[in-house]
């Protein structure tokens, strides 16, 4: 008795899910990084403002190539991010504060300065414009903007009512800020904010 050869058939349907996963993969890749405080209880957190940050004085510099447009984009970037995880814009009693910025290449190196949070006041060539007064402390394997690439931008979520940075989310898009238009930053934030919020990993 003879068996006909068995024949596999490929369902052609599965071709369009396929290249979707292919793209998915491709678009959340090893150059999109976070890290969590893994004791904040992230469900509680419902609205959002800025962080009180604070431009340098001249005599320090602003930052290379600190752009008022590019900083717009960013921040409405980053504020429809979290808008689409149903969180709300507070002007008073926010429940996380946000703040960013952009590794930029060394030129010149300072002295530490310790008020400001790390990477965010060290030198003026690391960073892009801004300075910020938050702790760290809390974040795992925490790391300055100094250690990280050129044109890596970096999205930070700070609990208002304890000042503690409890998620940051960073992305090697190759930002330059003196290149506008040469990248898109709504895509680079999604990236980012596709991190938030995040999911605990369970052990088997």
């Amino acid at each position: 008795m003879h068996h006909a050869p068995k024949v596999c058939y490929f369902n052609l349907r599965l071709i369009p899910a396929l290249f979707l996963l292919l793209l998915t993969s491709c678009m959340v890749g090893p150059d999109i990084n976070s890290s969590y405080n893994s004791s904040s209880n992230f469900g509680v957190y419902q609205t959002f403002a800025w962080h009180n940050a604070e431009l340098p004085t001249p005599t320090i510099g602003s930052g290379p190539a600190y752009s008022p447009l590019l900083d717009q984009q960013i921040k409405q970037a980053i504020e429809s991010e979290l808008v689409k995880v149903g969180m709300r814009p507070a002007e008073e009693s926010p429940d996380l504060l946000i703040a960013y910025d952009i590794a930029l290449p060394a030129t010149k190196a300072s002295e530490a300065d310790t008020v400001f949070a790390p990477g965010f006041g060290y030198g003026y060539s690391y960073w892009y414009g801004y300075r910020f007064r938050y702790s760290v402390s809390g974040l795992p394997a925490y790391r300055s903007v100094r250690d990280l690439p050129p044109g890596t931008l970096i999205i930070d979520l700070i609990e208002a009512s304890t000042n503690q940075l409890v998620w940051r989310g960073w992305y090697e898009a190759g930002i330059d800020p003196t290149a506008l238009g040469s990248y898109d930053l709504n895509k680079a934030v999604a990236n980012i904010m596709s991190r938030y919020p995040p999911v605990p990993q369970t052990t088997q």
